[in-house]
């Protein structure tokens, strides 16, 4: 079975106004007993998942095109005047560099993907070591 013009309508809506199911059932006098026998009807939540999928889709498009721009600001930042700032930007890309290492298959090398200049590792070293307990050194 195909959607009717009223069901896409009903989906766009959604998506157009971030959602909110009660103004876009008043709005198109859509009965909560339709609204459920919709929601159970496959072709209807294929497609309202497909949206959802796309929407996803598009998210993850523009979050990459600036990734990049914000990965360059947050090294920029680590070579601030400011030292709460510079400890913040490490810790940041400490905690994007471990988000990474932890999506990649275990069994594959782990490559850098980026080579830090001396004085930021240096600044990313002195943030850890801040951040160690004390530990007493035996020998």
């Amino acid at each position: 079975m195909s959607l009717t013009k009223k069901q896409l309508e009903i989906i766009d809506d959604l998506f157009e106004t971030g959602g909110d199911e009660t103004s876009v059932l008043q709005k198109h006098n859509i009965p909560r007993k339709v609204w459920a026998k919709w929601l159970a009807d496959k072709d209807f939540t294929d497609e309202f998942a497909g949206r959802i999928e796309s929407s996803k889709r598009q998210s993850r498009i523009i979050l990459s095109k600036y990734l990049s721009v914000a990965a360059v600001k947050l090294v920029q930042l680590c070579n601030s005047e400011n030292q709460e700032t510079s400890r913040k930007a490490c810790l940041d890309i400490l905690g994007l560099q471990h988000d990474q290492l932890s999506k990649t298959d275990a069994d594959q090398p782990v490559e850098p993907s980026t080579t830090l200049d001396p004085a930021t590792a240096s600044k990313i070293l002195a943030v850890l070591a801040e951040n160690q307990p004390a530990t007493e050194i035996k020998v």
